[in-house]
């Protein structure tokens, strides 16, 4: 589905993460997906290295930087995932959009976040969004119109709880040219369900340390009860082949 993800992902985030950018000359950006938020920062005239560990969505990135030729020299691809990339360098600040809820477990969240401060200057800022607690079980139902020239993308979503406290999520996207189905994808993932409160605790055991927390991109204060939550995270621990601070010291 990688060819229809920005079709249907609409999330006003942009701007935000473009905030962090500009205070900086580079970001870390993992998950960077087709470089919906990658590209726009590097137009900015912040060096971006992206971390992408779907083949899929890579050849997408790579597909919108060939129309965005001015950014080739700005812009760094790597394949790998949270818990094991390894860029071989420090960066003032790393962004997880859209990423850290497809951590399935306290295990993958701790690998993920460690590895993640490894590539952090000391002090350095992590951002990242996630989903609070489970969705609803829901049948497949209708989930967006996309009018895309002569093309018309229709997408539909479904959610079932799962043991273990996580979550699937079905997607179907359909393509229609001139009212004729052409093309069906149907995508099954898995999302893993975590509370605030485990959260805090995660990034305190992982050498972090909360500097802001916010319940939707126009930086609005998180109340209780959203079910979105933006955080800003400052890194405590030594780069790369440092040490983590003692728990408790955050």
């Amino acid at each position: 589905m990688a060819h229809l993800y920005d079709l249907f992902d609409q999330k006003e985030n942009i701007s935000f993460f473009s905030h962090y950018a500009s205070q900086v000359g580079e970001i870390l950006d993992i998950g960077a997906g087709t470089g919906r938020i990658a590209i726009p920062i590097a137009e900015l005239g912040v060096a971006v290295t992206c971390v992408e560990p779907s083949p899929a969505m890579r050849r997408e990135f790579q597909q919108n930087l060939t129309q965005c030729h001015h950014l080739q020299d700005r812009i760094t691809l790597l394949a790998g995932d949270a818990r094991s990339f390894d860029a071989g360098r420090l960066f003032p600040t790393a962004f997880l959009s859209g990423s850290f809820d497809h951590f399935l477990d306290d295990d993958e969240r701790r690998a993920s976040l460690i590895n993640i401060g490894r590539h952090l200057m000391p002090h350095g800022i992590l951002v990242f969004d996630i989903f609070l607690g489970l969705m609803k079980d829901t049948q497949l139902s209708p989930a967006g119109i996309v009018q895309n020239g002569e093309r018309e993308h229709r997408r539909f979503i479904a959610s079932r709880s799962l043991p273990g406290e996580m979550q699937e999520t079905r997607l179907v996207f359909e393509t229609y040219l001139h009212g004729r189905l052409i093309e069906r994808v149907e995508d099954r993932g898995l999302v893993g369900v975590l509370d605030r409160e485990r959260l805090h605790s995660l990034l305190k055991e992982t050498g972090y340390v909360r500097k802001a927390e916010f319940g939707d991109y126009d930086f609005s204060e998180f109340h209780e009860g959203d079910r979105l939550l933006i955080m800003e995270a400052e890194w405590l621990g030594e780069g790369l082949d440092g040490i983590l601070p003692e728990e408790g010291n955050g």
